[in-house]
């Protein structure tokens, strides 16, 4: 036998059949991949995959993603709900854990309308067992998300305000930048940063242009050099939406240097004292 023929043999054990065929695809920024249509096996979800289902019954597939986060599962084309008559969706790893049904799960009032039917996981394990073949073409989209709450305790609302996999949670309680972005962290969150303009008009859609919010945008390390906290992301060349003539820096303690938005009703920014100003904020968790 040749070498390169006793390499193919040893890398043919090597590797468990189910992931023979496991293609990267280009059309997502953090990439997906493509499980193929063999009787299931383990896959790690990094970022996102997509599962295609065989056309055979009898096969699962055992779903793992990080620690502290979760797993949300939708169909790439049709109903999952309707779904749900070929394929059982475990709550973890065991064939005894419980099912996920569409019609169990719970929304948050602040969540966007328009996602797609969804189940949630409670850990990071989730198991998907065909129960009968299906009759058309089945493809499952799993991700990893973030916990949300339901709120953060009294005077706060929470929802997946930008997408189905991150939160968002707008505390109603008036603190400095500087203590909210305290209470963001000991909720396992951050301070909100706004890097485009798509994503500020979500948060406008779910709490409106009355409330003025706290931010994690500052320039307190750097005069001037204002940067996101929270994704420690640069402001500049990046989306911005400065009131007219501000940020002026024109505290009357020595300076602001921590912008919070809402200064003006068409929702635009302005700079404020970090530690002396109270207004509300908005936390975010992304995966």
């Amino acid at each position: 036998m040749s070498t390169h023929s006793t390499m193919a043999c040893k890398m043919m054990k090597i590797i468990p059949i189910f992931f023979i065929l496991l293609a990267t695809l280009l059309s997502s920024s953090y990439g997906n991949a493509i499980v193929s249509p063999l009787c299931g096996g383990r896959v790690f979800v990094g970022y996102t995959i997509v599962v295609e289902a065989p056309i055979h019954e009898n096969c699962h597939w055992d779903i793992q993603t990080q620690e502290d986060r979760i797993l949300v599962i939708t169909a790439v084309n049709g109903n999952l709900k309707e779904a749900q008559e070929f394929l059982a969706i475990h709550d973890g790893s065991g064939k005894d854990s419980p099912i996920l049904l569409v019609e169990n799960q719970k929304t948050h009032e602040r969540s966007r309308k328009d996602l797609p039917e969804a189940v949630y996981t409670t850990q990071s394990t989730a198991s998907i067992r065909l129960k009968k073949a299906p009759t058309s073409n089945l493809q499952l989209k799993i991700q990893k998300a973030v916990i949300c709450p339901f709120n953060l305790g009294t005077e706060s609302q929470c929802g997946r305000v930008i997408d189905d996999v991150s939160c968002y949670c707008a505390t109603f309680t008036k603190r400095s930048q500087v203590s909210q972005r305290t209470y963001c962290y000991n909720h396992n969150m951050k301070l909100l940063s706004l890097e485009t303009y798509e994503k500020e008009q979500a948060i406008h859609v779910a709490w409106g242009y009355e409330a003025r919010f706290w931010t994690s945008l500052t320039d307190a390390i750097d005069e001037g050099t204002w940067y996101w906290e929270s994704t420690d992301t640069a402001l500049f060349p990046g989306y911005s939406n400065w009131c007219n003539r501000q940020p002026d820096d024109a505290g009357a303690f020595g300076g602001e240097d921590c912008m919070f938005t809402n200064y003006e009703t068409n929702g635009c920014w302005n700079d404020g004292d970090c530690e002396k100003d109270e207004f509300d904020a908005i936390c975010q968790a992304i995966p």
